[in-house]
């Protein structure tokens, strides 16, 4: 009996363990991945830098919706 109990014992050890290594790993990889986030994407870039975003409403005569859907195909936007 006393061999069954040691069997058991040593399973919930590992499990145990098994567990706490998953916690550990998995904060590790929420710490790096909140690390590689910017904090805000948005922002007007500094320096000699320009965002090259334009929004508009759609309707810029130099723009075609042919050309509109070639770039969204493009991009994946």
């Amino acid at each position: 009996m006393g061999e069954l109990n040691d069997k058991w014992w040593e399973r919930l050890k590992f499990t145990l363990f098994f567990l706490v290594l998953t916690v550990i790993v998995h904060s590790l990889f929420g710490w790096f991945h909140g690390w590689l986030k910017p904090q805000d994407p948005y922002k007007e870039p500094e320096g000699r830098a320009t965002k090259v975003f334009r929004s508009g409403s759609g309707d810029d005569p130099d723009v075609s919706p042919g050309d509109r859907l070639r770039l969204f195909y493009w991009y994946g936007e």
